[in-house]
């Protein structure tokens, strides 16, 4: 599954001339951390996807404090959470031509956002955070692990009638998985994963002249 995963990130991916700090990494395998952050792809959303996260938002809200979903962090509430995490999910759908999860489950989605393609499955980690421009892979210990990929994505500017956001890269379960849980931020505990551990988006790819 994965592997075919792999293989068509290979074969999809556009060229972008890139400066890498770490010229013997291999192709595939370079992080967020190895190129300027310029050239990381940045998904511009309209006023319809930001209304239409706000209406999911709310409903997804509400079946949340239905079943007591509990603590929510990155964001001033559950509702502000429940937008950014949307917002994330819509620039990686809007990056890989797919679509998003609209249903609204009651005991909560089973760890997955976007379904990339056949047998190909992403769980989207959004921050709207203004302190870095690296931010970690946060996933909370208290899901199960069930997700192909894990993507960080960053909202860098968001109004009522746009936002832009920038895909950092990802993680594979099994690198989520090695990971030991621990309380961060604060006293959520998640497997966390650094940024230059994570794995380039597939749109980019490095030249070395």
């Amino acid at each position: 599954m994965l592997e075919h995963a792999t293989g068509l990130f290979q074969s999809n991916r556009t060229a972008m001339s890139t400066t890498t700090s770490n010229p013997q990494k291999a192709l595939g395998t370079l992080s967020p951390r190895d190129v300027p952050i310029q050239q990381l792809p940045v998904v511009e959303l309209s006023a319809k996807h930001v209304r239409r996260a706000g209406e999911l938002a709310k409903d997804r809200n509400k079946s949340y404090h239905q079943i007591d979903g509990g603590t929510t962090f990155g964001a001033n509430d559950s509702l502000t959470s429940h937008q950014t995490g949307i917002l994330g999910e819509m620039a990686i759908a809007e990056l890989y031509a797919t679509d998003i999860d609209t249903e609204v489950h009651p005991f909560g989605d089973g760890g997955i956002d976007v379904h990339l393609w056949e047998g190909v499955t992403a769980d989207v980690k959004a921050t709207k955070t203004d302190k870095m421009q690296y931010p970690q892979l946060l996933v909370c210990d208290d899901n199960t692990l069930t997700a192909d990929l894990y993507f960080v994505t960053h909202i860098t500017d968001w109004h009522s009638d746009a936002a832009k956001v920038r895909v950092l890269g990802y993680a594979t379960r099994s690198q989520v998985a090695e990971k030991t849980p621990y309380p961060h931020p604060g006293s959520t505990k998640n497997y966390v994963v650094e940024p230059e551990e994570l794995t380039l988006p597939p749109l980019v790819q490095a030249s070395h002249e």
